[in-house]
């Protein structure tokens, strides 16, 4: 790569100084992804009894009472990150779309003599169309272009079909929002992922039958998503008589990052100008530390079954949430006994049992013992986390393991691309996967907000290679949302079932058992 500094002309400084992007940060961002930084210490994959908690029907049970008493307070509320295209969603048939354009062949000959993954995914999802939610809204937009979307598929005429999903005329799939694509069928209604978050989140209800949930957003797509979340908050209202309080955010223009070209430095678009990217979902940190939660529930905008898988989910969720409150309060308690001073030396040795049995972490015992003191207290006071996982299946994407530390061995959750060459080989050993299914404590002992950004590792950046205007380039990712950027929160890893897990990763996902209705699953309409 490219070792010379960054020129940046007047009008480089005027585009970053209107995303409020300072100088002194594109400098850094440039080192960052000329000499990446080397990957955490990874020690070992985190298992059950070795990390990795399991709880007993009787835990579960107290832990819900614990919850019951926070529900009730409202103290809950749950925050979804989903500002993300569905591009990745539909890759499958946008590389069938390219196949398509350099070939000059139809689709139907394509699939027929092609036998490439994405060929054989896109044969699938054609062949399955009808089971789709999107089928619906598809078989309108045909009709309005007077196309029979079952005549064109009996027909194997699919190339109508794909034009009316991608372009941008039609329904535009690739370009949109995750969270707006048609995901579910209810009843004869097609409902979206995040019209379902809604329905998952209304068990988060307190005492005066009132829910929060946040969403963050893209902003092309703001008004459409609130204008379908009042529709949502007035049906919910009348039907359930429950309050939902919904808030959106944008993702900060101030968290945009640069590219760097082999031999060419920053990487500019063919008008000139910089290409400043999303800096990934690690970018929406603030965000979270903005809704002034307290006790907030996490989860993916791909992660949401139908409403008959939603029930025992959500059971699992009270327990994480009771564990959450029995730590952090447990936590809180030792922290105030050991900073008022005086505190007994049984005191400190049971202080120093539960750090090392609840988070895993040992004082070595040269350590003198006002710095353990000190030790322990910097350990306490800071945000607590519960995540559940899953036991792995093959799903790609990260899990959780132990990493060494300055202040001893913690628990990460690390995605594949955070791994070094050397330290993928303990993917074969990791027997649970992260599907960011989590419960965080965002305040501490007196009940004020923490500055989320203390406890965040910066070092934990992700430079990866993608490919722009035909060039390879270098990008960079701020430390993940819950990668690097909760690195120093204390964390806790819960076992929790594999078929609480419904992510929707390609499009033929959605015919995975948690998102098809029994009828749907038959293919009948």
């Amino acid at each position: 790569m490219d070792g010379r500094a960054p020129h940046l002309l007047l009008r480089d400084r005027r585009e970053l100084g209107a995303r409020g992007v300072q100088p002194s940060e594109a400098m850094r961002q440039f080192q960052l992804l000329r000499n990446p930084p080397p990957p955490p210490f990874v020690i070992r994959p985190c298992t059950a009894g070795d990390g990795i908690e399991r709880l007993t029907l009787s835990d579960r049970r107290r832990l819900a009472r614990l919850a019951g008493d926070a529900l009730r307070a409202g103290r809950f509320s749950r925050f979804v990150p989903a500002s993300g295209a569905a591009t990745r969603l539909f890759s499958d048939l946008l590389q069938l779309d390219q196949e398509r354009k350099t070939s000059g062949n139809n689709i139907r000959s394509i699939l027929k003599t092609n036998q490439n993954s994405f060929a054989r995914s896109s044969a699938h999802f054609f062949a399955s169309l009808p089971r789709f939610a999107l089928y619906e809204p598809l078989r309108r937009l045909l009709g309005d272009q007077r196309l029979n979307v079952a005549r064109l598929l009996a027909a194997q005429n699919y190339d109508p079909i794909l034009d009316a999903l991608i372009h941008r005329k039609g329904m535009n799939v690739t370009r949109r929002p995750k969270g707006l694509i048609p995901f579910h069928w209810v009843g004869r209604k097609v409902v979206s992922a995040f019209e379902e978050h809604l329905r998952e989140a209304l068990p988060l209800r307190d005492k005066n039958r009132s829910v929060r949930v946040h969403f963050t957003v893209a902003r092309d797509f703001l008004p459409e998503i609130k204008k379908l979340g009042q529709e949502r908050i007035r049906f919910i209202k009348k039907h359930f008589g429950i309050t939902v309080r919904l808030t959106f955010s944008l993702q900060n223009s101030e968290t945009d990052t640069l590219a760097l070209e082999r031999g060419k430095g920053l990487v500019r678009g063919l008008d000139g100008r910089l290409l400043l990217r999303p800096g990934g979902h690690g970018a929406l940190l603030k965000n979270l530390e903005k809704t002034l939660g307290d006790i907030v529930f996490m989860k993916n905008i791909d992660n949401v079954p139908v409403s008959s898988f939603q029930a025992e989910g959500n059971v699992w969720r009270q327990a994480l949430a009771g564990r959450l409150i029995e730590v952090q309060t447990r936590g809180n308690a030792w922290a105030r006994v050991l900073d008022r001073g005086g505190a007994s030396r049984s005191d400190r040795i049971e202080a120093e049992e539960f750090i090392q049995v609840t988070l895993g972490r040992v004082i070595p015992r040269s350590v003198p013992l006002p710095k353990r003191i000190a030790w322990m207290l910097h350990l306490l006071n800071r945000p607590w986390r519960v995540c559940g996982m899953v036991p792995n299946t093959g799903e790609p994407g990260g899990g959780p393991f132990w990493v060494k530390s300055p202040w001893g061995d913690s628990r990460q959750i690390l995605e594949v691309a955070q791994l070094g060459v050397h330290q993928k080989k303990l993917l074969k050993k990791s027997t649970h996967f992260n599907p960011v299914d989590m419960v965080v404590g965002l305040r501490d002992g007196e009940g004020h907000p923490y500055s989320l950004d203390r406890f965040a590792d910066l070092s934990q950046v992700i430079v990866g290679r993608k490919r722009f205007e035909g060039r390879e380039i270098r990008t960079l990712e701020h430390p993940g949302l819950w990668n690097g950027g909760m690195a120093h929160w204390n964390t806790v890893f819960v076992e929790i079932p594999a078929d609480l897990f419904h992510p929707v990763k390609t499009i033929n996902d959605l015919l995975r058992p948690g998102h098809c209705s029994r009828k749907k699953r038959m293919g009948t309409r």
